[in-house]
């Protein structure tokens, strides 16, 4: 579960560096930028623990699927669009494409119970101004591939 721990640190700093949220804020369960930096934060390692699972499914040595390569073969095979179309896809617009498979019952029961342990707010919050730059899947990736 280190591993989980972690990832969602590395996360929470990038997110918490784009958008000048302070840890305090995120600590602070009244806080409405605080609540929405969290649930971006959990998108973004819900996000990373889905993409784990489909590299151990998909990626060979010799095609591994890194960074946002697996992003882009996860939409592909749910959506069958070409390349071209998936790449042209914002972060936010590949997560709604995504959107479905952002459920309990898809993740590992560690990851349901790290997730819980982070005090996520039952109200979901706008994410959608948040930076794409708050994901950088090839520095993710290695956090959970350590495991």
């Amino acid at each position: 579960m280190s591993h989980y721990n972690a990832l969602w640190d590395v996360i929470a700093a990038r997110v918490c560096q784009n958008s000048g949220i302070t840890p305090e804020d995120i600590s602070d369960s009244n806080s409405a930028a605080g609540n929405a930096a969290k649930q971006r934060i959990a998108q973004i390692f819900i996000l990373e623990v889905l993409l784990a699972k489909h590299r151990k499914t998909y990626s060979t040595r010799y095609l591994p699927l890194s960074g946002e390569d697996a992003l882009h073969h996860l939409i592909f095979k749910r959506t069958g669009w070409l390349p071209v179309e998936i790449r042209s896809l914002s972060f936010n617009d590949s997560l709604f494409v995504l959107a479905e498979l952002f459920r309990e019952e898809n993740l590992p029961a560690g990851a349901n119970d790290f997730i819980l342990k982070c005090g996520l707010s039952a109200r979901t919050c706008p994410t959608d101004d948040f930076s794409e730059k708050d994901w950088a899947p090839r520095e993710n990736e290695a956090l959970l591939s350590e495991s």
